[in-house]
């Protein structure tokens, strides 16, 4: 009897809102615990007499003698012509979103991702070029040809909800934003098995009581933006990873099809870059030494990336107006000159004493602190006060600690 229940969409009006569907059925001594699915997608579980789950199946039937109305089959048929309408429709996404998608955009989700047998891309394309659009122009693809269910989505905290907005407005896709709060009101369970499309903090994600969460579910499609930011760094023979890219690393091999996006694939370090490819196919970049042909813009099946003046219309025009930079000389007034002096004379004299990896430091510093100088007075006032303010903080916490406890502290 329970058999039959299985992928059937019933009602339970006093458990749930609109028709759930059955995904699995047990009987617990009398007891029938059904796990199903809601319309959102959420995962619930519902407890049943054995009398109610009769009372189902007998709709069941009566559901199935009864004869659909024309209007009712018209909607049916319609259902299954969407269903089918990417094998007649090469671009059937973008005939259902809420975009106009560019050349290169069209280029990189139907030319260059979907057609991979085994999805592992990095894409790299200039900032401003859209890669949150052909991220949501792929995953629409995807579910459109019933290839992906459950999704995730990394980016940094302030993008979460943007992310959310652009792919519910353009796509008309609803993520859950899961965070810490969402996190402490699920009082039993996975919370990430709960909502199969997910948004969340790469930082977040990478905690150790939050990341098992997350590797429990197998996921049909992971998404990292900024994912240059999952770094690692070989030191001998050890690889010192950083939270984002243990992370990453374990995503990688957990999720079905993974897409990076990053605007700075290659940060002028070649042993962080090729770790950072490693992400893609551990056993295909498996040496520091990247052929150059593995990354050939053109048709390589991994990586892609354009630059901003390579980006053209569906006219042949430049998307991006033409940059001409150039150097405008001009004199600092007398007191500008002697500002500018002193605040280089206080580095080089409270911070200029360093050897080694600190020197890097200080010559940033003295870089940022004379940027704002040439920017306006009010920055570089800004700085110092904001300076004023760590000394006065570290010297009320050093009065409170013992001579042996501030010298360690220092």
């Amino acid at each position: 009897m329970l058999d039959k229940l299985p992928g059937k969409r019933i009602s339970l009006p006093d458990q749930f809102t609109g028709v759930v569907t059955v995904e699995s059925v047990e009987d617990i001594d009398g007891t029938i615990l059904m796990r199903v699915q809601t319309s959102a997608g959420e995962t619930r579980d519902a407890i049943l007499e054995r009398s109610q789950v009769e009372e189902l199946l007998t709709q069941q039937e009566a559901i199935a003698d009864t004869l659909v109305d024309a209007d009712s089959f018209f909607l049916f048929m319609e259902s299954i012509r969407i269903k089918t309408a990417f094998e007649y429709d090469p671009h059937f996404a973008v005939s259902l979103s809420g975009v106009r998608p560019l050349p290169h955009q069209l280029e990189a989700v139907y030319e260059r991702i979907l057609p991979q047998v085994r999805l592992r891309f990095l894409l790299a394309d200039d900032p401003g070029a859209g890669k949150t659009i052909m991220a949501g122009l792929l995953l629409k693809e995807l579910k459109l040809r019933h290839a992906i269910d459950r999704i995730l989505i990394l980016t940094p905290a302030p993008l979460t909800i943007q992310w959310q907005d652009e792919l519910k407005s353009k796509f008309a896709e609803t993520f859950e934003i899961v965070n810490s709060g969402l996190v402490k009101q699920q009082l039993a369970g996975n919370p990430w098995e709960r909502f199969r499309q997910c948004i969340t903090s790469i930082d977040f994600a990478k905690r150790d009581d939050i990341m098992p969460g997350i590797l429990q579910v197998d996921w049909d499609l992971t998404i990292i933006d900024e994912a240059h930011k999952c770094s690692a760094k070989t030191q001998g023979d050890d690889l010192r990873r950083t939270g984002r890219y243990r992370l990453a690393e374990e995503l990688s091999q957990n999720s079905d099809r993974l897409l990076l996006l990053t605007a700075t694939p290659h940060q002028g370090d070649v042993d962080q870059f090729h770790n950072f490819l490693r992400l893609l196919d551990p056993d295909l970049f498996i040496s520091n030494e990247v052929n150059p042909e593995v990354l050939k813009l053109k048709d390589s099946p991994w990586f892609l990336r354009r630059i901003k003046e390579e980006l053209r219309d569906f006219q042949g025009q430049k998307l991006f107006k033409e940059r001409h930079a150039r150097t405008v000389p001009f004199e600092l007034t007398i007191p500008e000159q002697s500002l500018y002096d002193e605040v280089t004379r206080y580095i080089n004299k409270y911070l200029g004493k360093t050897k080694g990896r600190k020197k890097a430091v200080v010559a940033l510093a003295r870089t940022v602190l004379q940027r704002r100088l040439a920017s306006s007075l009010n920055a570089i006032s800004s700085s110092r006060q904001r300076r004023q303010k760590r000394f006065r903080d570290l010297l009320e916490e050093l009065r409170e600690l013992t001579p042996g406890e501030q010298q360690q502290r220092l």
